[in-house]
């Protein structure tokens, strides 16, 4: 018996359940929320197709929990995974930034302070960011620099 099967056969399915689609392969459910059980086979089907040899995926009745995401199409499931994997990118560029540009102040002898930590602004120079109370991400309302919090602390 699956862990699927076995999963259904001790939960019991009963109106307004909820199915998944648990892959043995991957040791997990793939795809969560659907309405129906025929739904969730329609998913594993297509997930099984993904591979070579194909996963052996199939329906499984959800099992709630605190960490279930609300309802997604696989559309908007994927604009979420697409966005993750964007803003994952575009924080390591901010962080590698940075780096070079603490690297370019050490290397004209601006120091971080005792403790290392940059509090000058990384673009101007100005002595420590600013924030607009209640928008703590707007730029730094220094007079004369403008900058973001990005440029002033790591």
């Amino acid at each position: 018996m699956t862990k699927a099967s076995e999963q259904q056969a001790s939960v019991g399915v009963r109106s307004g359940t909820k199915w998944d689609v648990y892959c043995p392969e991957e040791d997990l459910n793939v795809i969560m929320l659907f309405p129906s059980k025929h739904a969730a086979a329609q998913a594993a089907a297509e997930h099984n197709a993904q591979f070579t040899p194909p996963h052996t995926a199939g329906a499984a009745v959800h099992t709630p929990s605190d960490e279930d995401p609300p309802h997604l199409t696989e559309a908007q499931r994927e604009a979420f995974k697409k966005n993750a994997v964007a803003l994952a990118e575009a924080e390591e560029q901010l962080r590698a930034a940075q780096q070079k540009a603490y690297a370019r102040l050490k290397d004209v002898g601006i120091d971080g302070g005792s403790d290392g930590v940059f509090e000058t602004c990384l673009s101007c120079g100005c002595p420590a960011y600013v924030e607009t109370p209640h928008h703590p991400s707007a730029a730094c309302r220094r007079e004369h620099c403008g900058h973001s919090l990005a440029n002033h602390r790591w």
